[in-house]
């Protein structure tokens, strides 16, 4: 069984929708454009540009910070995209090959925890805008929207690529008009910020949830890059996902700026404060946001699913979808009204397992350029060089912590609260990685050198 087979029934029923000129145009390189400028033009990018504000952060240093930020997390993004269309398995498969088996099947249930983190923020998030227009019991609208993503998720890829670039449009058309009716209102010029907070600090933690936000898209990416076709150049891949996620994100985040600045002092809901500035014209940004959470879900929901099945779980996907639907509809009863504390923790956290492993991911498949599609086929249960460099990057990193500002570590404190760490884990990891490969490897050829002279 081949790697891109153990996931066939995914790939069986994208292929039976749909004729060959449709096949055809999903599998072209521009699609990734697409699937991330929907699925960043969102509201969960919108309530990123709430925290400089709510931090009292001058506007010019809350922009560089956000466009630095997301730049930086988009290029992490990218680089994983780029490797679906190459190697055409699921991001988290793929994933197994630098840790193991097993120990890329324990990294797979911390992305199961990732995709069901994001679910259920955009949940909270999509739920509060509709909430704003129609006061109907949460409850019922938390279900309506789950139940949406997870019928999207269920019907597969193509049901998504269509969603996506229907929404791209669509949403691109709904967040021009609230930068339209923010500059003619001129809305922002009231912002007042605050000079309570350290500003290289409120700097540091802007820039941090910025590039969090798109970067934690990155053990996503290849779900949606292998259906890409290979014939045409991975390089494409690269500059499309960085050129949709990217320009969606600073979009988006630029408008949260504006709306969270407009507010005056922000409530807690990015919904609410949205609906109180826009007056009259509230609906046109609350159904933008309603949608921008369906879009971002349908990924969410979807890469969740085939992570749960890269865990070794043997199963349907859709046992997989139910089963995180489940998951994020009482987690979104729980967080509905205390929306900002579980934000930020949640951003913060995804940093720590993440950037180690994509820093392990690009020393693997782009520095040592390591791999033939057989490599899947015959895995170690652990990968000792994976292993050792994750769990000392890690290490490395935990002086520089400083988790939603919750405990500082010694370095964090220094640094005003400024979380850095997964810089530190990120080329940390990948220096290790490169390092201990090439030490096991040496090791290897002199084993076999001793044996043979023997």
């Amino acid at each position: 069984m081949n790697a891109e087979h153990k996931f066939g029934s995914d790939i069986e029923n994208y292929s039976n929708l749909g004729n060959e000129a449709d096949l055809a145009n999903d599998r072209r390189p521009s699609t990734m454009f697409y699937i991330w400028f929907a699925s960043n033009l969102t509201v969960g990018d919108f309530a990123v540009g709430f925290i400089p504000v709510y931090l009292g952060l001058p506007l010019i240093y809350s922009v560089l910070a956000i466009v630095i930020g997301t730049l930086a997390g988009g290029v992490m993004l990218a680089y994983m995209s780029q490797l679906g269309a190459i190697y055409r398995v699921p991001q988290m498969y793929m994933g197994r090959v630098p840790f193991g088996s097993v120990g890329g099947s324990l990294l797979s249930v911390l992305q199961w925890g990732n995709t069901a983190g994001w679910l259920t923020v955009n949940v909270i998030l999509a739920s509060l805008a509709i909430y704003q227009i129609v006061r109907i019991p949460y409850y019922f609208i938390v279900l309506l929207i789950v139940a949406i993503v997870a019928l999207t998720a269920i019907i597969g890829y193509r049901a998504i690529r269509i969603l996506e670039r229907s929404m791209s449009y669509v949403l691109g058309i709904l967040f021009v008009f609230l930068v339209l009716f923010l500059l003619h209102s001129h809305a922002t010029i009231s912002y007042q910020y605050t000079v309570s907070f350290n500003i290289p600090a409120a700097f540091g933690i802007t820039f941090a949830s910025a590039f969090s936000y798109i970067m934690s898209w990155g053990p996503y990416a290849a779900d949606y890059s292998r259906h890409v076709s290979s014939t045409r150049g991975s390089k494409l891949i690269f500059h499309y996902t960085l050129l949709g996620s990217v320009i969606a994100s600073i979009f988006a985040e630029m408008v949260g700026i504006m709306v969270s600045a407009a507010s005056g002092n922000p409530s807690g809901s990015p919904a609410a404060d949205l609906a109180k500035v826009m007056g009259r014209y509230a609906m046109i940004g609350l159904v933008a946001l309603f949608l921008g959470g369906i879009s971002a879900n349908a990924i969410n929901l979807y890469s969740n699913s085939l992570a749960f099945l890269s865990i070794g779980f043997k199963t349907r996907r859709w046992v997989a979808i139910v089963v995180a639907s489940v998951f994020s509809f009482a987690l979104g009863i729980v967080g509905f009204f205390r929306f900002y504390g579980f934000y930020e923790t949640f951003l913060f956290i995804l940093d720590y397992w993440i950037t180690p492993w994509i820093g392990i991911m690009i020393a693997h498949f782009f520095v040592l350029a390591r791999l033939g599609h057989a490599e899947f086929e015959r895995l170690p249960r652990l990968v000792k060089p994976g292993i050792y460099a994750y769990i000392i990057s890690i290490i490395i990193s935990i002086p520089f912590m400083s988790p939603a500002g919750i405990i500082n570590m010694p370095i964090a404190t220094i640094l005003h609260g400024v979380d850095i760490s997964y810089f530190v884990s990120f080329f940390s990891a990948m220096i290790l990685y490169i390092y201990f490969s090439e030490r096991f490897r040496n090791e290897a050829v002199s084993s076999s050198v001793s044996g043979t002279t023997r």
